[in-house]
């Protein structure tokens, strides 16, 4: 059962570290129950003052536990590393933070660079000189015979020429055929 005491103690230990500290599972269950307790009481008396000490402790942890997840969410965003002690609410919410922080980090990127574009694997089939691309990029020399992941727009044409051939993708689970060039 959640006290006053041990409510200013998970305060304290929230505030020490810059990780999340260790809430039991069922952490807000127990704080709603105490302050439920707590508001049932009469004005004046030493419960009630309690009952508001109590109430400005959980608001502070919770703004300190919501500070940290969203350092967490940036750190995971960047490192890939997963916070421990969430709880199930907590759990959600950087979840919902991390998949944001990433959608936003992508629209950036294609706003900095232009959105990504489709790449084509072909074959030569024919001696071609470097050339630059629709993304101002230079691409070859090719010989015969030589493979290479270009953009799309250009590999249509370079098909529509002859001078390549599109490469079928393959499952990379399905068997090997050496394909003859």
């Amino acid at each position: 059962m959640l006290t006053y005491e041990s409510l200013r103690t998970f305060l304290e230990n929230e505030k020490r570290t810059n990780k999340l500290a260790e809430l039991p599972e069922d952490f807000f269950a127990q704080a709603h129950a105490y302050l439920e307790q707590k508001a049932k009481l009469k004005e004046g008396t030493e419960d009630v003052w309690e009952a508001e000490s109590a109430r400005r402790a959980l608001s502070d942890l919770l703004d300190i536990r919501e500070h940290k997840i969203l350092t967490l969410a940036l750190f995971a965003v960047r490192s890939g590393v997963q916070p421990g002690s969430l709880t199930p609410s907590e759990k959600d919410f950087f979840t919902q933070i991390v998949s944001e922080l990433k959608a936003f980090r992508n629209r950036r990127k294609e706003d900095l660079e232009g959105p990504s574009e489709p790449l084509t694997l072909i074959s030569f089939t024919e001696d071609v000189p470097e050339f630059v691309a629709l993304n101002l990029k230079t691409y070859g020399p090719f010989k015969t015979g030589d493979v290479a992941t270009i953009p799309q727009p250009q590999a249509e044409l370079l098909q529509k020429q002859g001078k390549a051939r599109p490469i079928a993708h393959r499952h990379l689970n399905a068997p090997q055929q050496r394909e003859v060039l």
